[in-house]
């Protein structure tokens, strides 16, 4: 089999979609050895057996709305007219973008990850018209979807017409050779705390977890949040430390390196993740991977990763996720429970198990079968 990897998405120093497009395409190069690659990222290393095709700086995701706009013409003209000249039995978008031309010949598989602009347009006033007016059209030139959850499953057929389409579920995984648990090194001197990872953006709900550490102001503890300092987003939460007189105690490490992370895991008393909405949540497993205890939102996406294995709390509510951060600062056993059960939980995931799925979603649709389950 002939396969194509759009992966514009892999880029220097990933987080979200960017670590997801590194690892899936790894493994998949251990099934494959016919395979074109095009990314971003010039560290191509992983990718020796294969061809790389090196995209232009203009399309790094890192560049917002002006990258996707690129992205979205350079795969309209060149990824289309290469896949039209050499016709790959598979075209695969590690993302929800891709080719809305027909490609006679080559099949497309586009991946999922969430319908965040359609769940929250406020926040998304430009990429909102994109999954609402671009991305039908995609989906329609494309022979199957994957999904990262049975969540954001639900929510395509809730929101796009399906007709004559396969969708398929397949979980992301985490880097076993990195994430597993450490002991106390570089982050030995920052005492207890509590730790979140991710972005900035508002639906992650930095706001009311900063509002409920201030509930908890007495208490010997920091919060350490480890993330990009988003100039979009980050000056309104510094600016709301300091409004709850919390300097010192609400932490911005900016974005952590992948070898740190496991150390920052490990030494945490949980990971607070209170997010309103995910696809999936990565931080979730690699955190249960390294022994974190997990307090996370209680929403069925996030109850689909961690299962039994996690302190849910209502995201809406800050005296909710103030709970949950007291509960687990005071109750040793309740927080030693939870990392055992998270360690068990986290091996139902991984990368190659991801592949090998990707593997016979690929197989199947060039023979025929299909699969449409809402």
């Amino acid at each position: 089999m002939k396969l194509f990897i759009n992966a514009t998405h892999f880029y220097n120093a990933p987080s979200g979609l960017g670590v997801y497009t590194q690892n899936i395409v790894k493994a998949l190069l251990n099934k494959y050895k016919d395979v074109k690659v095009f990314t971003g990222n010039k560290d191509v290393g992983a990718y020796k057996h294969s061809s790389i095709v090196i995209t232009p700086k203009c399309l790094n995701p890192r560049r917002g709305t002006s990258g996707h706009i690129l992205r979205i013409l350079w795969e309209q003209s060149y990824l289309w007219l290469i896949t039209l000249k050499e016709k790959p039995d598979i075209l695969f978008s590690t993302v929800h973008e891709g080719v809305a031309l027909p490609i006679s010949g080559t099949k497309q598989v586009i991946t999922i990850h969430d319908l965040i602009a359609i769940k929250f347009p406020h926040y998304f006033k430009r990429l909102k018209y994109y999954f609402i007016h671009f991305l039908p059209i995609i989906i329609k030139n494309s022979r199957a979807l994957i999904c990262v959850s049975e969540s954001t499953k639900r929510d395509l057929f809730n929101h796009y017409k399906l007709k004559d389409k396969s969708v398929y579920v397949i979980y992301p995984g985490y880097d076993r050779s990195i994430f597993f648990p450490r002991e106390k090194k570089l982050f030995k001197d920052l005492g207890r705390y509590f730790l979140f990872v991710g972005d900035m953006r508002p639906h992650k709900n930095l706001d009311r977890l900063i509002q409920a550490v201030g509930e908890l102001k007495q208490y010997n503890f920091k919060l350490l949040i480890a993330g990009k300092k988003d100039k979009r987003f980050y000056p309104a939460l510094s600016n709301k430390v300091k409004e709850y007189g919390l300097e010192g105690k609400v932490v911005f490490l900016d974005y952590v390196p992948t070898e740190e992370l496991p150390y920052l895991y490990s030494c945490a008393e949980a990971l607070v993740f209170p997010s309103l909405y995910e696809g999936f949540g990565l931080p979730l497993i690699e955190a249960m991977a390294c022994g974190c205890p997990i307090i996370t939102s209680d929403i069925p996406p996030l109850r689909e990763v961690c299962g039994e294995s996690a302190y849910y709390v209502n995201p809406y509510h800050k005296d909710s996720i103030a709970e949950g951060i007291y509960r687990l600062f005071m109750d040793h056993t309740l927080k030693s429970k939870l990392a055992t059960m998270g360690i068990e939980r986290a091996k139902v995931f991984s990368w190659e198990r991801s592949a090998d799925e990707h593997v016979r979603v690929f197989e199947e649709i060039t023979r025929g079968h299909y699969q449409q389950k809402p």
